[in-house]
């Protein structure tokens, strides 16, 4: 009973390390979990893997009580945190675009029903191709996808020009 061990009234195997890399990279189970490594080398297989996706975690701040420092914050491996991306910073706008959205958002679907995502292509007078939205009607939850898409889409512009100044 090398690697095992008499734990209360439970036998158990000691020596595992918790954790590794997260990824089907053996597959996935039909509830969508990701399969283990088996056996030694597929640990060390999984160590390496976990390096290579994701990278070292990163101290980004002490954690204080009452003016003591009882711990460190952690960012999560991977994170733009921990590789150190800084944040964009929030304008007015961006605001405005989000508050925007959430209003569509809670307009009923049924508004939307003409704003058909499905292109298709036409030809101008003087020959000219050009692509435009069909009239069909669709279902007001794609619709409503549609206009919020073409909302973004128009403010992205109104800012790439200039028209919005924050």
């Amino acid at each position: 009973m090398s690697d095992k061990a008499l734990r209360g009234n439970k036998l158990t195997r000691v020596g595992f390390k918790i954790g590794g890399a997260y990824g089907p990279l053996r597959g996935t189970t039909a509830g969508g979990v990701a399969k283990a490594f088996r056996g030694k080398a597929g640990f060390k297989e999984s160590q390496a893997l976990q390096k290579k996706l994701v990278g070292p975690a990163r101290k980004t701040g002490n954690i204080k009580s009452k003016g003591k420092v009882i711990g460190s914050r952690i960012a999560k491996a991977g994170s733009l945190k921990a590789m150190g991306i800084p944040r964009h910073i929030r304008t007015k706008s961006d605001f405005r675009l989000k508050n925007q959205l959430k209003k569509i958002q809670k307009m009923p679907d049924k508004k939307f029903k003409s704003y058909n995502p499905a292109k298709e292509t036409r030809k101008s007078r003087h020959g000219r191709v050009y692509e435009v939205h069909k009239t069909d009607p669709v279902k007001g939850s794609k619709g409503k996808k549609t206009y919020k898409q073409h909302w973004i889409k128009g403010h992205r512009a109104h800012q790439r020009m200039g028209l919005i100044k924050d």
